[in-house]
């Protein structure tokens, strides 16, 4: 027999479980008031202002509370979202910012001042050259605002270099393979120094050169929940990407150097000028058959839209895991990628994304690079064994070194997770899944397990996930 009668109000466990649930929801949701923090993308110290709107608050409420502040008029302001929406358009004035998905406490704005030119320039270099801006020209790159900080100095140059190449006629170059856009850019001397992966060109995207397009979806069902892997959206690998490097401290790993840039150039795909009738090019692009005025004729027009997008350094290789024993690979470099993926919980580590290149003091030994990251910090945790593809290398049944043991106990979990939510604004959901396989990871290491261990508990072991 259940007992159905109410808990009683005696300080029972399950009375106080409940209470500290609802003080929770009243510290997240304050009666109607709603305080969020604005960051200034130009601010090279990263200061956040805090200002409390309405729950129900639109764009414009925010706008007009940021002028009674820095006294800049809401025409000359850009309010993006997560830092900034990897389609290139800030929110509308009208959307209310329940609608934009900022509802709780704490959240954190960006806003960019239109026509602001930033007052720090190397000598001789004036703001049309300052790498954070973006040419109204139809080919020209630079770093997205608010990742100017976070971007080293040689990533710096490289950006810098392949923006010099654009202007002297050098265009970007799409890659054979892949199932979304991505595209080499060259210096001037016409080498590989950077890899751009647009965020509208992702599988599934609007504008996917690969046919990889939604053309159509039910009424009831929503028309990004087409996607490669379940947990990304479309649009949102790009963001995954920065978010490996970024975690990657003090490069441990080796995740190659990776910024968000904005990009403009004819060579990128708009509206289905690179697919052909069999994948769907016909229902796009200005050849299309619409009825009324489409936005995507009037866009082809004017200035061609800007793209947002991943862009790391190339780096060269001899060849990919593909073409190489796991034998001539360290125990060292296998324990570098593993640690790494388990604490994303990466769901591509497939050989191809493994590149090996030859270590100088050790010609017949390679080292691992990792890269494709774009599946990583999902909103699932559905990971099998067949997308890690070390799992089955014996290096990984190997106890791992002090050096790696330390590099893992002083893993800081919380500041990367606040970092991941302020900078890209992955989703909670993804960052809960983030601190349990960290968390799993350094108490493993803490009991003396082999990683293999670890990765075990933390990945299915029935095929493609079926229950």
């Amino acid at each position: 027999m259940i007992d159905t009668s109410l808990p009683q109000s005696n300080g029972g466990r399950h009375s106080h479980s409940h209470h500290s649930k609802l003080k929770h929801r009243h510290d997240s949701f304050n009666g109607a008031d709603l305080k969020v923090y604005v960051r200034d993308v130009s601010d090279k110290d990263g200061k956040k202002r805090a200002i409390t709107v309405k729950t129900w608050s639109t764009v414009k409420d925010v706008k007009d509370a940021l002028q009674k502040l820095l006294n800049v008029p809401p025409a000359a302001q850009k309010i993006y979202f997560g830092p900034l929406s990897t389609s290139g358009q800030d929110l509308p004035n009208h959307r209310s910012l329940t609608d934009a998905g900022i509802y709780r406490n704490g959240e954190v704005l960006y806003l960019e001042i239109k026509g602001y030119l930033p007052s720090s320039t190397s000598s001789g270099i004036g703001a049309s050259n300052d790498l954070s801006t973006l040419k109204a020209q139809d080919n020209d790159l630079c770093i997205s605002k608010a990742f100017l900080s976070v971007t080293n100095r040689d990533l710096k140059s490289i950006v810098k270099n392949t923006r010099i190449a654009i202007t002297l006629g050098l265009k970007p170059s799409l890659v054979l393979d892949g199932s979304g856009g991505t595209y080499f850019l060259h210096d001037p001397n016409k080498r590989k120094i950077a890899v751009f992966k647009p965020a509208d060109e992702e599988p599934y995207a609007e504008n996917n050169p690969r046919g990889y397009v939604q053309q159509s979806y039910d009424q009831f069902e929503e028309a990004d929940s087409l996607s490669m892997r379940a947990g990304i959206k479309p649009g949102e690998a790009c963001l995954r990407e920065v978010a490996a490097y970024l975690l990657d401290d003090k490069g441990f790993s080796g995740v190659p150097m990776t910024t968000l840039i904005e990009a403009r150039h004819p060579a990128f795909n708009y509206y289905g000028s690179m697919l052909n009738l069999n994948q769907g090019g016909a229902a796009v692009g200005s050849h299309s058959l619409t009825i009324g005025s489409s936005p995507l004729l009037q866009q082809s027009s004017q200035t061609l839209q800007k793209k947002v997008g991943s862009c790391q350094e190339f780096v060269s290789s001899e060849c990919s895991m593909d073409d190489l024993s796991p034998s001539k690979i360290s125990v060292e470099e296998v324990h570098k990628i593993a640690v790494l993926d388990i604490r994303i919980m990466n769901a591509d580590r497939n050989s191809a994304n493994l590149l090996c290149r030859r270590k100088p003091n050790d010609p017949d030994t390679f080292e691992l690079i990792p890269i494709d990251h774009g599946y990583c910090l999902r909103t699932v945790a559905d990971v099998c064994w067949f997308d890690w593809c070390w799992l089955d290398w014996p290096q990984l049944k190997k106890s791992v070194s002090q050096k790696t043991k330390e590099y893992i106990l002083n893993l800081d979990v919380e500041k990367d997770a606040r970092m991941l939510k302020e900078k890209l604004n992955i989703p909670s959901d993804a960052l809960d899944y983030f601190r349990a396989s960290s968390k799993l990871l350094q108490a493993g290491i803490r009991a003396g397990m082999t990683l293999y261990d670890i990765a075990v508990l933390c990945c299915r072991n029935d095929d493609a996930g079926e229950h």
